[in-house]
């Protein structure tokens, strides 16, 4: 959407108040120059854009109850083409009014009638300035403005937010708070009066004498109201001094687990403070027996390798141990064999020589 410049339409404005008053008729500003008394005109945004409205129905079972139909100049995007600037079907809502179900007031299904007619009325004349508050876009299109209204009614401007006002039947209309000006000294023009007491809503006004547009907030301004708000706000108050007192429970219990943390580290403190000296004396020890340990790996290493040298020389020995064996079991045999035949030898002689004694003595 795109909003036009909507101070040039104020400036035309202005500028037609001028002719107005230059033939002494009161124009869209609706007030006496020459009073002295100072009136504020009931008025619209700076940013709402003009447009030519046509009233199409009021409703009661949804909240956006009062609906108009207008065209506006908007940008379109398509997913295809790009960006253009075309005409699109406005459809034009006041937001926060809401109509009462017609079932539960004395007018029953004519409540819809009566408050289409009060705007028919107001807003004769088709001209209207509109501040978007939600934009809906159904299509490239079609959109739907929920807005504030502002219709120009002969030559003032009405915001149809003061409708439950000027309907003073509380069961036709609903939706709209009020603040009330205390200062005795300001009057505030303001098409369709509510009867009654003066009361006003919160929203723009113009300042006909300095031609400045200012905003009066919105401000509860009935005793119910007040007392919601003052119920709300004891309720409020009530869960808060729930929350606080657990809070504090959850903040002794804390308090008194930090203490008991605080007593248990001081402990650990003290004993690592005892245990310190002898820490340093286990790390000296340590270093000490780590380098006992080196050199003992260096001693096991070269024992290693002697005892390796002596295996060795064990295996030769025992090498040249059994080869000498062999060779004087070799020897003894052949020494063994020579003295049995020796003692052959010697018996064999002997027995002879005996035989030769035995045959001699014959």
């Amino acid at each position: 959407m795109t909003v036009p410049k909507t101070v040039l339409v104020a400036a035309l404005l202005l500028a037609a108040a001028v002719v107005a008053q230059a033939f002494r008729s009161t124009g869209p500003y609706d007030y006496n120059p020459y009073s002295t008394v100072h009136v504020y005109l009931l008025w619209f945004p700076p940013y709402a854009v003009p447009m030519n409205l046509t009233f199409l129905n009021v409703t009661w079972w949804k909240p956006e109850a009062i609906w108009f139909k207008g065209k506006y100049y908007v940008k379109v995007c398509e997913n295809v083409g790009g960006c253009r600037y075309g005409w699109a079907t406005i459809y034009v809502v006041q937001d926060g009014v809401r109509v009462v179900e017609p079932s539960k007031t004395p007018l029953g299904e004519l409540v819809t009638s009566f408050v289409s007619r009060h705007i028919r009325r107001i807003c004769a004349q088709g001209t209207a300035m509109v501040a978007p508050i939600k934009i809906i876009a159904l299509n490239y299109t079609t959109q739907i403005w929920i807005s504030d209204i502002y219709c120009l009614d002969g030559n003032n401007w009405f915001w149809l937010r003061l409708l439950p006002y000027i309907l003073s039947d509380e069961l036709t209309v609903e939706g709209v708070e009020a603040v009330e000006f205390r200062d005795p000294r300001i009057l505030v023009s303001v098409p369709a009066k509510p009867p009654g007491d003066y009361v006003i809503p919160g929203g723009w006004y113009l300042d006909p004498a300095t031609k400045r547009v200012f905003r009066i907030p919105d401000e509860p301004n009935t005793i119910a109201r007040l007392n919601s708000t003052i119920a709300r706000l004891e309720t409020a108050l009530a869960e808060a001094r729930g929350e606080t007192a657990r809070l504090a429970a959850e903040n002794q219990r804390l308090r008194a687990q930090l203490e008991a943390l605080n007593y248990t580290c001081a402990q650990l403190e003290e004993g690592l403070s005892l245990c310190q000296p002898r820490l340093e004396m286990l790390q000296a020890a340590n270093a000490t027996l780590t380098a006992q340990l080196t050199q003992l790996k260096a001693e096991n290493s070269q024992l290693k390798a002697k005892a390796a040298e002596l295996n060795e020389s064990l295996a030769k020995l025992k090498d040249a141990h059994a080869a000498q064996v062999t060779q004087l079991r070799h020897q003894l045999e052949t020494w063994t064999r020579a003295a049995w035949i020796g003692a052959a030898v010697g018996a064999a002689a002997g027995a002879a020589a005996a035989a030769l004694a035995l045959r001699r003595r014959r």
